[in-house]
């Protein structure tokens, strides 16, 4: 019989960082001039089209047709200039922590993967989940692989890794800022509600979850 083992599950935006990691490349690569006009045009369109959250997060037109590798690099760049210094110190002390305590780190966020792969390799974390870029013949095509980390489908990945790697999520945490981590939250024993929104606030007081500052502003 396998030995059960016990994982950390953390998001990204608001909560390893302040901020939206994706908002915070997207002006880096404006400023740069690294996106070409119709793909920005078409993006906002489909933006105000689309009455689905999930569908307009799902939205990465705005990098159509552009070379996979050059992003990557604009990525990395990003990162250590804009967004290493965003990390919560009480992640460090969480990671420790959790480690100490024998527990896998993750980090699941519905960011892009080539910005998630970044804290990824910086916090050592153990496993990664993040919007994989379709990508054809080196462009990036602006749709996603597989299923996108948000709302429910966090709660899908979740269940996914813990089968794949035998974790007991009741023993396991999972830190969230957004009520639409909810899904996420309520699959572990130790659901952790961070600089959460109103509704995630409400969400977690109704089900006596503990609630956590990380950043604050």
């Amino acid at each position: 019989m396998k030995r059960e083992l016990k994982c950390a599950i953390f998001d990204l935006d608001g909560t390893i960082i302040d901020n939206s990691s994706e908002r915070v490349f997207l002006k880096y690569l404006l400023e740069g001039g690294e996106l070409p006009f119709r793909n920005l045009s078409q993006w906002i369109l489909d933006f105000i089209r689309l009455r689905d959250l999930r569908q307009a997060k799902a939205n990465k037109m705005y990098l159509k047709g552009l070379d996979y590798q050059h992003i990557c690099n604009l990525a990395r760049t990003c990162f250590t200039e804009r967004m290493v210094d965003r990390i919560s110190p009480k992640v460090f002390d969480l990671i420790e922590f959790h480690r100490a305590e024998g527990r896998a780190i993750v980090i699941l966020s519905g960011s892009l993967e080539i910005l998630v792969r970044y804290f990824y390799e910086h916090l050592k974390a153990d496993f990664m989940i993040g919007y994989t870029l379709e990508v054809v013949e080196e462009e990036i095509t602006g749709c996603c692989v597989g299923l996108n980390p948000y709302g429910e489908n966090k709660a899908k990945l979740v269940q996914g890794l813990a089968e794949a790697h035998n974790f007991d999520l009741s023993a396991s945490y999972a830190y969230g800022n957004h009520h639409s981590d909810a899904h996420k939250l309520k699959r572990v024993g130790h659901p952790v509600a961070v600089n959460p929104d109103r509704k995630l606030r409400e969400i977690a007081a109704a089900n006596d979850w503990q609630i956590e500052q990380f950043h604050t502003n």
